[in-house]
């Protein structure tokens, strides 16, 4: 059997959360919500980032997880990479919000093994996302530790804002402690013409709870919801993100 080259990139692992209790009926919707969201975002990748070529972005999908792999063109992950790829995944979690779909999970930068022919991606970078996946108690996507470090490192090399991709948070985890992570900035997607789903004269954030509150919300998975809506004010408050109604 023939190994599959080493390659490096950014990899998210994503877990759609309550998916695995659905019912039949509900599995059906879900299954067909999940086709549309990735149709759209392959449709879109290409208009998301002027850094982000489309054939080095491939999406694994196995049951009600989701995998978003992003090669670089070399070992050395750059700022462009990190970049390009949060800007998809942005984009994935708003779209899913709007399709009924609650993505908790992590990204991690690094090396891969995959082949699209046999549905295989197993490596350091995998092995990093999904240790993290699904520690968070909320709703949204953050960088693993190492890849935490990482990101600190690109913006001491690269002066540029990163503000409207990535938030600096203390993420609360399901052990009942924080983390420091850098994180998707997906709430500032509800300012961004093109990824939100505002219409005219609605406020982001009656949108975000609007969407929000059609979930039901189990005994014990509150605090997803509640931390959530905590990131989302956070988010608005630090980047001076006013409520006003789109026009």
């Amino acid at each position: 059997m023939k190994v599959p080259d080493k390659k490096y990139g950014v990899v998210a692992i994503l877990d759609a959360l309550g998916a695995a209790n659905y019912d039949d009926s509900e599995i059906a919707e879900f299954l067909k919500a999940r086709q549309v969201v990735m149709q759209k975002l392959d449709a879109k990748t290409e208009q998301v980032s002027a850094n982000l070529n489309t054939a080095r972005i491939k999406t694994y999908t196995f049951n009600d997880t989701v995998l978003v792999v992003q090669e670089s063109d070399s070992e050395e992950t750059a700022p462009n990479d990190i970049q390009a790829f949060v800007t998809v995944l942005r984009r994935l979690v708003v779209d899913s919000l709007g399709r009924r779909i609650l993505f908790r999970g992590s990204f991690a930068a690094g090396s891969f093994y995959e082949d699209s022919s046999t549905n295989t991606i197993l490596g350091k970078a995998v092995t990093d996302a999904a240790a993290w996946y699904d520690k968070a108690d909320w709703i949204g996507i953050l960088a693993t530790p190492r890849t935490t470090v990482l990101i600190d490192r690109l913006k001491e090399q690269q002066n540029a804002e990163w503000d409207h991709l990535l938030a600096d948070y203390k993420v609360p985890l399901s052990a009942g402690k924080e983390m420091r992570s850098w994180t998707v900035n997906w709430p500032k997607g509800f300012w961004v013409n093109g990824i939100t789903p505002c219409k005219s004269g609605e406020k982001p954030r009656e949108v975000f709870l609007k969407l929000l509150s059609q979930f039901h919300i189990p005994l014990g998975a509150e605090s997803k919801h509640f931390n959530t809506i905590s990131f989302f004010d956070y988010v608005a408050k630090q980047q001076g993100l006013k409520n006003k109604p789109f026009r």
